[in-house]
């Protein structure tokens, strides 16, 4: 895989990221973790469908149909693990009640 390919990679992957991210919404560390998570799956798939020689719109030597699959299935199984975002962004912690 040749420097022009990762770069390549890089920059589909983040979009990727960035529109799945766009169309669901969050704060910036959920952007954060959904351009790693999209990054991450990308070159998972690629690396796997070089394993089980799957070549499928090959550019260069990036499996980009593979890579993108694996990106939008990794995005969708981070968003189904980390679940639904607190209403202002922090933890919500339960209250004690009081006895008086």
């Amino acid at each position: 895989m040749t420097i022009h390919s990762i770069l390549l990679g890089f920059v589909i992957a983040t979009l990727i990221g960035a529109v799945f991210h766009l169309l669901r919404g969050g704060s910036t560390r959920r952007l954060a973790l959904h351009l790693i998570a999209a990054n991450l799956s990308f070159f998972v798939g690629h690396v796997l469908s070089e394993l089980i020689e799957w070549q499928l719109l090959r550019v260069g030597s990036l499996n980009l149909f593979p890579a993108i699959l694996a990106a939008f299935i990794g995005l969708l199984l981070f968003n189904a693990l980390a679940g639904d975002e607190p209403e202002d962004g922090r933890k919500k912690i339960p209250r004690r009640k009081s006895r008086r």
